[in-house]
Formats: C-alpha cells, sequence, structure tokens
C-alpha cells in the first residue's frame, strides 16, 4: 500500500486544509493524507496489472496472427502510444483482452479505489468511454465492451447509486467481479494493500501529536474526562 511516510503533500503551507482548520502543520498533515490516497488509487492499477499478462506494444499484440487463450492487459500509457488505435476519446485505465475457446472479447476498463462521485464527473466520463469504445471497435476484431470498476465496494447497486446513476446498472463491476473477469484474486490485492494500514495509520497520529496545538487539546480533554 501508499505509504504515508513517503508522501510530501503540499508544502508551500497554503493547503485548503490548513485555512479549513485554521492550522498550517495540521493542513500539511492532511495534505500528505491525501497525497497517500490518490498514490493507493494508482498503486491499484500497478498491482493489477503485475497479476496479468501486460501488453507492452500494443499495435505488435493487435497484429499478431495466433494469441493463446488466455488474459492480457494493456495500460492507459500502452493504448495511447497506439498508432492503430485512434480515438479523439481519453484513454480507459485499461483494455483488457480475453482469448477463450474462439471468443475473443475487449473490455475498456475505468477502475475506481472509491465509489462515489459527484454527477459533471461520473457523466463526463462515462461519456468519454462510450465515445471511446464507439471509436475504436472498428478497428478492434473483438468484441468491445466497457465496465466502470469501484474496486472496494461488494454491491453492485451502491456503485450505481454512487455514480449517481449516469453510469447504467450492467456497467458496473465490484472488484470481485472485475478480478474474475480477470482470473485473478481479489482477496490476494486485497490482502496485499492492507499490509501498510496499520503503520499508516500510526504514522499519521504521530504526525498530528507533534503538533504542540494539539498535544494540549488532547492533555486537556484527558484531564477533563479525568476528573469527571
Amino acid at each position: 500500500m501508499a505509504r504515508f511516510s513517503d508522501a510530501k503533500g503540499r508544502r508551500d503551507g497554503n493547503s485548503g486544509y490548513g485555512r479549513a482548520f485554521g492550522n498550517k502543520a495540521l493542513g500539511q498533515i492532511l495534505s500528505r493524507a491525501q497525497a497517500t490516497v490518490i498514490s493507493t488509487g494508482n498503486e491499484l492499477e500497478k498491482l493489477v496489472s503485475e497479476k496479468i499478462t501486460k501488453i507492452e506494444d500494443l499495435d505488435e499484440f493487435l497484429a499478431r496472427g495466433t494469441i493463446d487463450n488466455d488474459v492480457y492487459i494493456a495500460s492507459k500509457r500502452a493504448v495511447k502510444k497506439s498508432q492503430k488505435l485512434n480515438s479523439p476519446a481519453q484513454e480507459p485505465d485499461f483494455l483488457v483482452f480475453r482469448h477463450s475457446e474462439g471468443t475473443k472479447h475487449c473490455y475498456a476498463v475505468e477502475l475506481k479505489d472509491g465509489d462515489t462521485f459527484d454527477t459533471k464527473k461520473a457523466e463526463g466520463e462515462y461519456l468519454n468511454l462510450v465515445g471511446f469504445v464507439q471509436a475504436v471497435s472498428q478497428n478492434l476484431p473483438y468484441v468491445v465492451s466497457f465496465y466502470f470498476v469501484a474496486f472496494n465496494q461488494e454491491d453492485k447497486n451502491a456503485i450505481y447509486e454512487g455514480f449517481k446513476k449516469k453510469v447504467p446498472l450492467d456497467k458496473c463491476l465490484t472488484g470481485r467481479e472485475f478480478c474474475e473477469l480477470l482470473e485473478i484474486d481479489y482477496d490476494e490485492i486485497v490482502a496485499e494493500r492492507g499490509k501498510d494500514a496499520q503503520q499508516n495509520f500510526q504514522d499519521f497520529l504521530t504526525a498530528v501529536l507533534e503538533i504542540e496545538e494539539v498535544r494540549d487539546f488532547v492533555h486537556q480533554q484527558l484531564s477533563e474526562g479525568s476528573s469527571q
């Protein structure tokens, strides 16, 4: 998992968190926490990619005459470098290719660590992915579809609601369903991501308690509590 101890956050002391809580030091810590959360999303994409046969050169992959039955994955970067796939829409997080018993499917995937988004963002991402699939389908000898994945959510209806109903329910996947599609172990990835959680918890609280105003407040609260 991404580590709080490695996160830098905003260093100029002008963090919105600092203004919201009236303390620049606390603002810096909260900015580091936000950076840690963002990094966990990037880490998730990396962990998923490591479990599957990765496509380094998408054009070379698509030009092959024969491809073994398996699941293959192309990153956003690999898709962007492709000359064969030309779309005005932004590239998805992944293209997943499944070869199985004479069938060939391609899935354009947006992978989310969270499951709640504002209406404008949800609608924009949905329309972008639809546009991408429509543009590239004619250049792919595959049955092409797409999914939005909320990796940490087990309830498809919650994902649908989290996307403000802008993404059709049948285009929403839980993390477990996504891993089943990719033929990888969902629980293994969850366990790997959780390894640093306890250390992050301790490092975050240690940093907060290094702020003099926080220590004074905690001491006051504990003293008042013990006297009651």
